[in-house]
């Protein structure tokens, strides 16, 4: 398992399409900073909004983990195509030749796809952060804990694209195809981010338990906004917002080994050929 997981991670450090995934890393959270500072300079509204600008800290930092803006989109197209090259040239059925387990190659495949997503999601909300705070004001509330909102963020945030890398080195080891791999990565996170929103918009408290059924769902509860990340649920006590975040982790872990326990089973049946 050492030496397997070794050879890939060096596969994809020294992988050009790693370095093209931190330069967009870096490229978009400046383009994206600076289109909100000409936004609210070009309208002209400043004196009408809090802080004196038409956007704050909290509103630019609030998308960063998500599935479905650019690099959210980014990260599972090139895990993908970084798994997919293993077996394209023939390096996937050399390792099986070679005598190495199969489920050995799917979880070194697995490892250095979560290690990619939360190194290139890491840079980019680390620098998304640091140029926000740079250009607008941060809207703070005395009341929140703001290093526990903050943890509770950057661990829900960065666990949703943990759980993704699962699904998409399932599909990219069963099906060995970029297309379809890329395609059905990204269909899958659009379906998820749209279901939880259409879960958001009705009254689920009696089935409060029964949402983190669904994969991301916990990430609606906790967004930077208006000073702080906001438990939708009893947000009023800190006890509320542990006990939800404590649910939203093991929902992400359970659909996690879920995913990876499919892709085990699928991928030790394929032909390799």
């Amino acid at each position: 398992m050492k030496r397997l997981l070794k050879a890939d991670f060096y596969r994809v450090i020294k992988s050009r399409l790693t370095l093209i995934a931190l330069i967009l890393a870096v490229a978009f959270p400046v383009l994206i900073v600076l289109l909100y500072a000409g936004i609210g300079w070009i309208s002209g509204f400043e004196e009408d909004f809090p802080g004196g600008s038409l956007f704050n800290a909290n509103f630019v930092i609030s998308s960063v983990y998500s599935l479905t803006n650019n690099i959210g989109l980014v990260i599972p197209a090139f895990a993908g195509i970084l798994v997919c090259l293993d077996v394209s040239n023939g390096t996937l059925r050399n390792k099986v030749i070679a005598g190495n387990r199969r489920s050995t190659i799917y979880l070194s495949h697995l490892i250095v796809s979560i290690l990619f997503s939360v190194l290139i999601i890491t840079v980019y909300a680390a620098l998304t952060a640091v140029l926000a705070l740079l250009f607008f004001p941060f809207n703070t509330d005395s009341f929140q804990n703001l290093g526990l909102e903050i943890l509770y963020f950057v661990a829900n945030g960065t666990m949703s694209f943990v759980y993704i890398a699962t699904v998409t080195t399932l599909l990219a080891l069963t099906m060995r195809n970029v297309a379809p791999t890329i395609i059905f990565t990204i269909v899958f996170s659009i379906a998820l981010m749209a279901l939880n929103s259409i879960v958001m918009l009705v009254d689920y408290t009696p089935y409060k338990y029964a949402v983190y059924f669904i994969p991301t769902f916990g990430g609606n509860f906790f967004t930077l906004n208006g000073g702080g990340l906001l438990g939708l649920l009893n947000p009023t006590t800190d006890a509320s917002k542990e006990l939800i975040f404590a649910e939203s982790m093991i929902s992400y872990l359970f659909f996690s080994m879920l995913h990876t326990v499919i892709g085990l089973l699928i991928f030790k049946k394929r032909d390799l050929r």
